[in-house]
């Protein structure tokens, strides 16, 4: 078993080898320990088989410490406690773990069961980077602590022992212990045991929650919350759970939720994962939302008062189709998971607020889109469908809007190309249904594609080559209704001509006229559309105190509104604008607005970048993990 961790090397960032073995179900018992000292468990893995003389699998392993490990002795109930070898870690992508299946030879379609227990390692870091432990201080509620996890990308693998890459896929049974008042929420079906759900057993002072997850699912896909939730019923399968302060909020945010679940079911098929709940986490949590089966994790920045951000959820909605059941073989292949979750997110929004919102949102994330090529660099591999991840790299590392908006992008040229919704919405379903349960690649896709369509000769056309691995900006362009965005392109085209060097202009005397009636997403486009307007030259700071003071966005209670106009103001040096971006990165630690609003101050002034680098030493054990990574990493001090 040395032999194997020795000759190890990461494929796609996994030790996995997917040819040789996989687990395809998992038995995981997990306890947070008492003050949350740290994480200890086991696992008890079926292990397929795939070849014939494999002796080992391989599992990926980080910050946890392997107490024991090997096979389930033939014919007996007993484990080999000592079957097991570590390899040295290496970085993000940890250590590979070597676990015997027995003296027995092995031909493959056998099933192995090995079992693997395990702790966190001790140290200040006790819970490694996929689970963050919260103060009662640090929650809303300020009475009891909250932790949560968030596994995407390679994150599993320091929760417990896992094949961590998404061309394996398993079901599994959990069990987790907590000390109480707090309860566990888990992405699965709860099972009761003893009367209706909540109701717990105790052991040795303990609550105990059980969990079912009868639909395979990739490691990354394992996510548990603990702390003290309630909920609201919000539909026929759906609840929201957050903490009892914020409850009623996210209920009401979150009130079309099943009017966006039947519109993905008319559009992709029958929902298989049963509940679709909402768990609604503390400003900390890294990411607008996580597609966890069962149990979708939001953040409360979506709270706008008004549903306008809710297309969030509409986006992991789709995700249970897009991501969950038909998952991308691999992160070079990142972009079959978003690309495609946002053309259903799109398509579900189409559907019940009318194809003129569709059309606003896909301008939208061209502007993003562009945003981000000019950011990461047009010849950058990152700005690539496929973008070629070595073995060892960090698939964190590449994580950007590119694959969710080219990949988007890129489907809806293939729709036109095929002659438009008519023809291309019953592929989408075909396709979900065709890949459901598995994992899919790029040329799996292109293949699935150009057998569904080949009578149509127009499909001979597609560049493939360039779409998939060409850096940079799409190579043609798709063709929008601009019915909605042209008056806020028109606006901020305006607004440029009136200070193109960025002197100002006392004569310019905007009103909040100008943006009567605007739509959320008017305003984004607005936005976005005068960032690329002013890459080069900065508005001049008395036009960002008109736009802030006319259009009210220094008091604006929604974060896209207010991420984008703070980088506006910082980018013009308005003191203003750095105090409201210092405080937006105290209250909340969401990436999308994090990362952005810290590389904005980074390139001003001496003071904004002195208050880039304070505000996050001051503030970054507050950030999930994940999140204090990619910003140090920005700020250039990791």
């Amino acid at each position: 078993m040395q032999a194997a961790v020795d000759d190890a090397k990461p494929v796609g960032a996994s030790y996995a080898r997917v040819e040789e073995a996989v687990v395809v179900h998992a038995k995981i018992h997990l306890t947070i320990q008492a003050d949350d000292a740290g994480l200890a468990g086991w696992v008890e893995y079926d292990v397929e088989v795939r070849a014939d003389g494999v002796q080992v699998v391989l599992l990926d392993l980080r910050h946890l410490e392997v107490v024991k490990a090997g096979p389930k002795v033939h014919k007996t109930s007993e484990w080999n406690a000592n079957a097991f070898a570590t390899g040295a870690p290496a970085g993000a992508i940890g250590a590979p773990l070597a676990i015997g299946l027995g003296d027995d030879p092995r031909k493959k379609g056998d099933v192995v069961a090995v079992r693997v227990e395990f702790e966190t390692e001790a140290g200040e870091d006790k819970f490694g980077s996929a689970l963050q432990a919260l103060t009662k201080e640090q929650t809303s509620g300020k009475e009891n602590g909250l932790a949560f996890t968030q596994c995407q990308a390679i994150h599993a693998r320091s929760l417990f022992p896992c094949q961590d890459t998404p061309a394996v896929k398993f079901t599994f049974e959990a069990t987790m212990t907590v000390p109480p008042p707090r309860r566990v929420l888990m992405a699965a079906c709860e099972v009761p045991l003893s009367g209706q759900e909540g109701q717990s057993k105790t052991e040795e002072g303990k609550l105990r929650y059980d969990f079912v997850q009868k639909v395979p699912v990739p490691a990354y896909l394992f996510a548990f919350a603990v702390g003290k939730f309630e909920s609201r019923e919000i539909g026929p399968r759906t609840r929201v759970w957050a903490e009892p302060n914020m409850v009623d909020a996210a209920a009401a945010e979150f009130a079309d939720t099943n009017k966006f679940l039947e519109a993905a079911e008319s559009l992709a098929g029958p929902y298989r994962w049963g509940r679709y709940d909402l768990l609604m986490l503390p400003p900390s949590f890294p990411y607008g939302g996580m597609e966890n089966p069962c149990l979708t994790f939001v953040t409360p920045t979506l709270i706008a008062g008004d549903g306008s951000l809710a297309h969030v959820v509409a986006h992991e909605i789709a995700h249970s189709w897009t991501g969950n059941l038909v998952t991308n073989k691999g992160w070079d292949h990142f972009w079959l998971n978003e690309g495609w979750t946002v053309f259903l997110e799109r398509k579900i929004l189409g559907q019940v607020y009318g194809e003129e919102i569709l059309q606003l949102h896909a301008i939208a994330g061209y502007e993003e889109l562009c945003e981000e090529v000019s950011r990461i660099g047009p010849s950058h591999r990152f700005t690539a469908l496929i973008p070629r991840l070595e073995g060892n790299d960090d698939p964190d590392d590449a994580f950007s809007k590119v694959p969710y908006e080219k990949g988007f992008y890129f489907l809806y040229f293939l729709q036109e190309l095929v002659g438009g919704p008519a023809q291309f919405e019953p592929f989408m379903k075909d396709y979900i249904q065709h890949f459901a349960l598995s994992t899919v690649d790029s040329c799996q896709f292109k293949a699935y594609f150009e057998q569904y369509f080949k009578s149509d000769p127009k499909v001979a056309t597609v560049e493939w080559d360039k779409w998939f691995h060409q850096p940079g900006m799409p190579p043609c362009e798709n063709l929008y209704d601009h019915t909605l965005a042209e008056a806020a392109r028109a606006l901020a085209s305006e607004w440029h001509s009136a200070d193109p060097l960025g002197v100002g202009n006392e004569e310019f005397h905007p009103s909040f006229s100008d943006i009567q009636g605007w739509s959320v997403h008017q305003l984004i486009v607005f936005l976005d559309r005068l960032l690329a307007l002013r890459a080069m030259q900065p508005l001049h700071n008395s036009m960002v105190k008109k736009l802030g003071e006319a259009y009210k966005f220094f008091e604006s209670g929604n974060s896209e509104i207010k991420s984008r106009f703070l980088r506006l103001g910082v980018f013009a040096g308005n003191t203003q604008c750095y105090e409201g971006a210092v405080d937006m990165l105290k209250a909340q630690g969401r990436m999308k607005f994090l990362r952005p609003l810290y590389r904005a101050l980074n390139q001003g002034d001496s003071q904004a970048r002195e208050l880039a680098k304070t505000t996050f030493q001051e503030n970054k054990s507050r950030y999930h993990p994940i999140a204090a990574k990619m910003v140090g990493a920005d700020l250039g001090l990791s």
